[in-house]
Parts: C-alpha cells; sequence; structure tokens
C-alpha cells in the first residue's frame, strides 16, 4: 500500500473565489449590490415624498433589473468588465 506523504505547505485547497466568478443572486457581487441599494434608496424617496402604493414601483423594477443582469451574466460572465473597458477606451477607438 502507497503512503501519500503531505509535504506542508505544497498542497493547499484551492477556493472556488480564485477560479470562479463571485456572484450575489446569479449575478456579479458588486452590480447586484449596486442594484439593490439603489432600488431600496428610490423606494424611500418615493415613500417620502408620495404614498407607500407609488413606493412599490422602485421596489417592481428591482426583479426585472436583477433578472437582465442574471441573463447578461448566463449569456456572458464578463459583461461587465466588457462594459466597463468599452466605456474606458471609448475615446480611443472614436478617434478613427
Amino acid at each position: 500500500m502507497q503512503e501519500k506523504f503531505l509535504i506542508e505547505g505544497y498542497e493547499a485547497p484551492i477556493h472556488r473565489g480564485l477560479w470562479e466568478r463571485i456572484l450575489t443572486w446569479g449575478a456579479p457581487r458588486w452590480w447586484s449590490a449596486v442594484w439593490a441599494a439603489l432600488c431600496l434608496y428610490a423606494a424611500l424617496m418615493v415613500l417620502m415624498v408620495f404614498s407607500a402604493w407609488w413606493a412599490l414601483v422602485p421596489l417592481g423594477l428591482w426583479p426585472i433589473g436583477q433578472g437582465s443582469m442574471i441573463l447578461l451574466t448566463v449569456w456572458d460572465v464578463s459583461w461587465d468588465d466588457v462594459l466597463l473597458v468599452s466605456a474606458k477606451y471609448r475615446s480611443y477607438y472614436e478617434q478613427g
């Protein structure tokens, strides 16, 4: 029977966050958190200005935006990176 000798510091578990995209509710973590915070903030502002019924509108928009981010993530996992890079280098490509 062959024994397995472990060398300290040689073998380590690979964490999923190193090779797999971290998602929150099916979309990239940062975008999901910002979208949820914006919808909650908008609902609070509408609640203070109008009534409770109108505050449901921003809360109803949250699943639509989150669902579209999930669909984009299923289509292309790095869609947000592509969006940010294309916005950053837009002037470079438009100079002709």
